[in-house]
């Protein structure tokens, strides 16, 4: 199939992420190919460091390897044109109601009607505004996300893990990004972020341990809204992946995993929506077959990291045994 790729950025372009990928996003590129293309991934996180109360406990987990983004997403875009793809950037693109693209720069216009559009916006994308059946449902109780890049490591954070501070207002998570700087993503919870502003709430997260929020540039936080939402994932010849399809907090790491997975599985199922079958059942079908398991175990977890003290005591009381690095580790998504 002839591939056009574009995007509204220019290359290479930062992004605010979580900075890491989980082990079998890793797996992934790997299958596919792409480690070749891509910039070597950086240090390994061999430990998930989580801060409960002032108290800090480091778990072992399998390691994530470390991602510039800039460098990664130029690499991938460099793989889809050694593979056959056209690559544009500093386009946008809607998708209107016939199935038809519009892709727009410096002001001009240009409509395509290829026989398979796939949607990779992210989670405050807009390519499918016109299109009715793909508005998404936004659970509007559920946490809401904040991220920014920092310029050096906080004092709370181990150099050499993921840390995860919990508390009752969110839990705020951080990661070298593979470029010298640290990745900041937070969870907050929407009733703190609308009574004080989001950058009071981290402040006020941080201080259930006695820390200090790093000091973040005036602009520099990004925020991604209420952090649960779904929409159709197919209609017509249009399929949706990755959080532009879906979004329930993931574990610092995995967002880039999940939607790599999925993307990895979706050639069989575009040539049929070429074809003019119904797809949207079998995508679905697969998307969740995949992610099913890993989406339980990121709720319980975030579910028990809004809980601190009961985080406290499970890690207190399983300090030192076996199953403690057991439980540790299978939060990590690894291959099969």
């Amino acid at each position: 199939m002839r591939t056009l790729l574009v995007d509204r950025d220019r290359f290479p372009r930062r992004k605010v992420c979580g900075g890491c990928v989980a082990p079998a996003g890793v797996r992934v590129l790997e299958r596919l190919g792409m480690t070749r293309w891509l910039p070597p991934l950086g240090n390994t996180l061999e430990s998930l460091r989580v801060i409960a109360r002032g108290v800090a406990h480091d778990l072992p987990i399998e390691p994530y390897a470390t991602v510039e983004r800039a460098a990664f997403d130029q690499g991938i875009c460099e793989a889809a044109i050694a593979n056959g793809a056209a690559f544009r950037d500093g386009v946008t693109a809607r998708v209107l109601p016939d199935d038809s693209v519009c892709l727009g720069r410096s002001g001009e216009e240009e409509v395509l009607r290829p026989g398979v559009i796939v949607v990779a916006d992210g989670l405050g994308g807009s390519a499918l505004a016109a299109r009715a059946e793909f508005a998404p449902s936004v659970r509007k109780q559920s946490v809401i996300g904040v991220g920014t890049l920092l310029g050096s490591c906080p004092v709370y954070a181990e150099r050499g893990a993921i840390t995860m501070v919990c508390a009752r207002g969110g839990y705020v998570g951080t990661a070298p990004s593979g470029d010298g700087r640290w990745s900041l993503a937070a969870a907050l919870d929407p009733a703190g972020v609308r009574g004080c502003g989001p950058i009071e709430a981290l402040r006020r997260v941080l201080g259930e341990s006695d820390l200090e929020l790093p000091e973040i540039a005036k602009g520099q936080l990004r925020g991604v809204g209420n952090m649960t939402r779904r929409r159709r994932v197919a209609s017509g010849r249009v399929l949706v992946v990755g959080d532009a399809a879906s979004y329930l907090q993931p574990l610092t790491g995995e967002g880039m995993s999940w939607a790599m997975a999925c993307a990895a599985e979706i050639g069989p199922h575009a040539e049929a929506a070429a074809r003019g079958e119904d797809v949207a059942r079998r995508w679905e079908a697969a998307c969740t077959r995949l992610l099913r398991a890993r989406r339980v175990v990121c709720r319980a977890a975030c579910t028990l990291a809004a809980h601190p003290r009961a985080v406290r005591w499970v890690l207190g009381a399983g300090r030192g045994t076996p199953a403690l690095g057991w439980l540790s580790r299978r939060l990590c998504w690894s291959p099969a």
